[in-house]
């Protein structure tokens, strides 16, 4: 920076140690209290000085230095680090030191987790976090991972936290989830920050109650060029843990041969095709029969995935610019699935003189999705592929010849099902996606300190799906082939754009032992979306399955949108680098509010002090580091769709004169008093240094009160309408999150060690007339949400057994359809009967704590990292077992169900009850015996790998090679292949429930590292 004020010029660099922009260093005569300067991104600076002048050296993360001038002209001073700074954190609006964090944030640098294989971001930070929940509900390559920061903070308008990419918020849809973050290439990632506390997202207003997640991507260094490419290739399959445990051909046989028998013998049975009382040809001879098709195997298959990165690094004075380009190919373990993605970015900054800096920031993205974005036919889901290939006959073979499927898959009297493995193979999904992320920013520095900022951020996605349904398709109930005339071709696409302008001030500075940071500013954002569908139906054959080619040809549009505006403040101040102060606000105006409540405002406060720095503070090696901080503050939902607050037309006919007139009505009652649903949160924590620096501690304690959830609020019949969207309802979310790292080993051989774990609790407190939400039908409706419980709760009967003989059937009460030899459920509501009143609430479907831990050795150039997470105390229930514990004959089942009730005499195992006609439906309905714990321990990732010396390299800087295997070991009670699974994904009202998901695969790769 120019020199300022009279006086001898000195001059001179300041080196900072880890520091790649070397800009911001305040100098400034000590005692002047004016003239103070700072330097450029070179570390250069200039000022003028009085005699015997000392210079007073200060950047905030770094140990402030005075230097004497006397008669030098040239001054070089490097500031040390300082040792209780330990780190600069991406926050809200800008960056903090670690140490005057007042707030909880956690820090996940990309580099301690690039080896890990992942086609989303989220696969990276597992177990990385506290107070972070991460899960891969389904192994489908592409769009399965959920995030949760401190539990669920809403019912139903979703619970996935803001994604923030250098400072430009992702949109996020209408259900609450964050868009499709899986466009993201993770190779252009630097760093991650998540923010957990009110303190830390209020700024984010209403948009922060679930939390943010602050990505910072690859940027220039300043003094720096470097050419860097990454590679990986691997092979992903399905352990066999986890693997469904079905009878075989001869069991079924042996089973279904009973079940005849069986009905024969006591309902007068007789086969409907031969006329006589004779056991079915299929099942007469079981011996005959080896181990058969094992359909689950036949769906999967050994698969590759691939991925190459090549980033291009450079910073001068002026220009600091990054390139990444990756292409990322990952075939599904099941056949014919996979996800293929190009992506680009590239970061730029233009300095051209000391105060301005102009940024331009573009990543586009192309991906597509090959039979991952569902359809008629899914893959995941009760009676879609991989369940229902579950329940296909393991008496029939998938072929019928060489090179031509068998159509069917069911044996004599089971349910009409297709061959899921030739509809898996056939099957013609694609959905391709473009995005386009861009951002520009000019910042101009107009006095010491003082900046003004302003961003233009854009947001481009366009997604086409097409699907092809010919007369080979089949799904549950339906065996092929179709009438040409059934067969369906479709054609979804929606193009939708973003942008925010975002306008900002900030002024930091010091005086004495004081240092203020102001911030103030005004964004607004819009969103705009287009909708269109077509379907063509009628084909003269499926080797034309364009739409142009349908006989009959239907569609619909839609468009949507939405605004925001927003002014926020924001002031940070510390004394003496001991007590600290922060104050948050923000006021957001949404278009997605009623009329009278468009308007919310969000604010924060926190406080920390650093006890360590006290003359009263013990000096000492054990506990160097203290800090208490705490917060309060308000953050928003604005997660509830567009257009809830408005009443809604639909097309309807009106009769004038005698004629039918086509018309609208309002069948959908607006509020106009529609408004946020708004989050109370309280945090205290504290955060240790031990051990000269060894260990670090971070501790946190929350209590978040959700309020006015949106909720439809039951109205008269006589106001021509049901309900009406609605604010009430209130519940709490509490607990603890705990980080630790530690240095064990130094030296030679190297040894590090994260911790984290994290406990989570929640009640609700109030709902719309404290009516429970779910738990009301008798099938396909396994949780409720219930005012003094948690959310979501998994709900049905309590298994009690099998009425085992007559005296057990005259003791226990009994359902419509019981008899002896059937389910026995509890009483619960002790009126001696058994009916819908008798369900009762089965188990939580959140865990009671998670953890992970990271360990890292490092010797002699080799390195290993091995990743563990997992999570205790929450159940899942495997909705699938409805059919395969169908005692009817209609589906394969669970090797268990062999072991059933058969008469007083041959009782079975006692906890399967008999196949007698009309009697089995209660044990069909929701019960306990589907609700398994959810209790794992997962080791995620472990990567072996070696670097190599710079002596054995001549024209490389360095050269990293590796193995990894992902996803290496499972340790859980769950008997489903994922504990993780939640088929509902976002909504917590309906969580803990496994359906048949896609497997998640093992991965074993190989990889490189090379740095030009």
């Amino acid at each position: 920076m120019a020199d300022t004020g009279g006086g001898t010029k000195v001059s001179g660099f300041v080196h900072l140690p880890g520091a790649n922009d070397l800009s911001g260093t305040s100098v400034e005569v000590k005692g002047s209290g004016k003239g103070i300067v700072s330097t450029n991104a070179r570390g250069f600076f200039s000022i003028r000085v009085p005699p015997n002048a000392t210079l007073v050296f200060s950047h905030v993360g770094y140990l402030t230095t005075q230097v004497d001038v006397g008669d030098k002209l040239t001054i070089s001073v490097t500031l040390d680090r300082d040792a209780n700074t330990l780190e600069q954190v991406t926050v809200s609006y800008g960056k903090q030191a670690k140490k005057e964090l007042s707030s909880a944030v956690v820090k996940v640098d990309a580099s301690s987790v690039a080896d890990i294989p992942a086609t989303e971001f989220g696969q990276k930070l597992q177990g990385k976090a506290a107070g972070v929940q991460i899960q891969q509900t389904s192994g489908i390559p592409g769009n399965n991972i959920v995030f949760r920061i401190r539990g669920a903070a809403s019912l139903s308008s979703g619970n996935q936290p803001l994604v923030v990419v250098d400072g430009q918020p992702l949109n996020s849809d209408a259900a609450g989830g964050t868009g499709d973050i899986n466009l993201l290439d993770p190779n252009q990632i630097e760093s991650y920050s998540v923010l957990k506390d009110a303190a830390a997202t209020s700024l984010y207003g209403s948009r922060a109650s679930n939390g943010v997640i602050l990505i910072t991507t690859k940027t220039g260094k300043i003094g720096k060029s470097s050419v860097t490419a990454d590679v990986y290739y691997g092979l992903q399959s399905v352990p066999q843990r986890g693997r469904p445990k079905l009878m075989n051909a001869r069991e079924f046989s042996t089973f279904m041969q009973g079940f005849y028998a069986d009905k024969i013998a006591y309902e007068g049975w007789v086969n409907p095709t031969t006329g006589t009382a004779a056991i079915p040809s299929d099942y007469a001879n079981p011996s005959q029969y080896g181990n058969g098709t094992d359909w689950y195997k036949a769906l999967i298959h050994t698969a590759p995935m691939e991925n190459y990165s090549v980033n291009y690094s450079v910073g001068t004075d002026k220009v600091s610019s990054s390139t990444t380009m990756t292409y990322f190919n990952q075939d599904g373990v099941l056949y014919n699935t996979g996800t293929k993605r190009f992506a680009f970015r590239t970061n730029a900054e233009y300095r051209p003189i000391s105060r301005v800096k102009l940024g331009l920031n573009i990543a586009p993205a192309y991906q597509i999705d090959h039979n991952t974005r569902g359809g008629i036919l899914s893959l995941n889901g009760n009676r879609q592929v991989v369940a229902g290939a579950d329940l296909s006959s393991p008496l029939i073979s998938p072929w019928k010849g060489k090179g031509v499927y068998s159509l069917s898959t069911a044996s004599f009297g089971m349910y009409a099902l297709p061959n899921y493995l030739q509809q898996e193979r056939i099957m013609d999904n694609d959905q391709t996606n473009f995005s386009f992320l861009g951002n520009a920013y000019v910042d101009l520095e107009i006095i010491h300190g003082l900046h003004a900022r302003s961003t233009i951020n854009g947001d481009i996605l366009n997604q086409d799906y097409n699907a092809y349904y010919g007369t080979q398709f089949g799904n549950f109930g339906v065996i092929p082939p179709r009438q040409p005339s059934s067969s369906q071709a479709m054609n979804n696409s929606n193009n939708s754009y973003s942008w925010t302008n975002e306008n900002l001030l900030t002024y930091a500075t010091h005086f004495g032992d004081h240092s203020l940071d102001v911030l103030a500013g005004y964004t607004t954002q819009k969103f705009y979306e287009s909708l269109r569908s077509i379907t063509g139906t009628g084909f003269a054959t499926d080797e034309t399955p364009w739409i142009s080619a349908a006989t009959t040809t239907t569609g619909t549009s839609n468009s949507t949108s939405w605004t925001l505006a927003s002014a926020l403040a924001r002031v940070n101040y510390d004394y003496k680098k001991k007590y600290f102060l922060s104050g948050t606000i923000r006021n957001d105006g949404s278009s997605r509010f009623g009329v009278n409540k468009k308007y919310g405002t969000f604010p924060s406060g926190a406080a920390a002090w650093v006890v360590s720095s006290e003359k009263f503070f013990p000096k000492t090696r054990v506990l160097s580091f203290l800090k208490f901080r705490g917060s309060y503050g308000l953050t928003g939902n604005y997660n509830i769709g567009n257009y809830t607050q408005t009443s809604l037309l639909s097309a309807t006919n009106y009769v004038m004169n005698g004629s039918t007139v086509l018309g609208e009505s309002i069948t959908t009652l607006g509020n106009p008093n529609l408004t946020w649903e708004t989050s109370k949160q309280l945090d205290l924590g504290a955060d240790l240094t031990l051990f000269n620096g060894r260990v670090n501690i971070s501790y946190d304690y929350y209590n978040k009160r959700t309020e006015g959830m949106l909720s439809p609020l039951p109205v008269p019949y006589a106001s021509g309408y049901s309900s009406i969207q609605y604010n009430e309802g209130t519940f709490r979310i509490w607990g603890h999150d705990i980080q630790v790292s530690t240095d064990n080993i130094k030296g030679p051989f190297s040894w590090t060690t994260d911790f984290n774990i994290s406990f989570n609790d929640n009640k609700v407190l109030s709902l719309v007339n404290n009516t429970p939400i779910g738990g009301t039908g008798m099938y396909s409706d396994y949780n409720r949400t219930q005012v003094g419980h948690r959310i979501g709760e998994l709900y049905g009967f309590v298994f009690d057994g099998v009425y085992m003989n007559v005296s057990d059937f005259t003791k226990y009460p009994k359902y419509a359809t019981s008899v002896v030899g059937s389910a026995r459920m509890r009483d619960v509501n002790g009126d001696d009967t058994i009916t819908i009143k008798d369900r009762t609430f089965l188990g939580r479907t959140n865990p009671k704590f998670i953890y992970g831990m990271t360990n890292n050795f490092s010797f002699l150039g080799f390195d290993l990292g091995v990743v563990v997470a997992g999570q205790v105390g929450n159940k899942i229930m495997n909705t699938n077992l409805q059919n395969l514990h169908n005692l009817d004959g209609v589906f394969n089942l669970e090797k268990s169900m062999q072991y059933r009730w058969r008469s007083e005499e041959n009782p079975g195992n006692g906890k399967v009850p008999g196949t007698r006609s009309g009697s089995t439906e209660l044990y069909r309905l929701v019960n306990s015996t589907w609700v398994f714990s959810g209790d794992y321990l997962a080791v995620k990732n472990i990567t072996l790998g070696y670097t190599f010396g710079k002596k054995m390299l001549r024209y490389i800087k360095s050269v990293r090679v590796y193995a990894s295997l992902q996803n290496a070991f499972l340790f859980t009670k769950y008997p489903g292949q994922n504990p993780e699974v939640n088929d509902t994904k976002d909504n917590q009202t309906q969580a803990g429930l496994d359906g048949g998901s896609y497997p998640i695969p093992r991965v074993v790769l190989f990889g490189a590292n090379v740095n030009f």
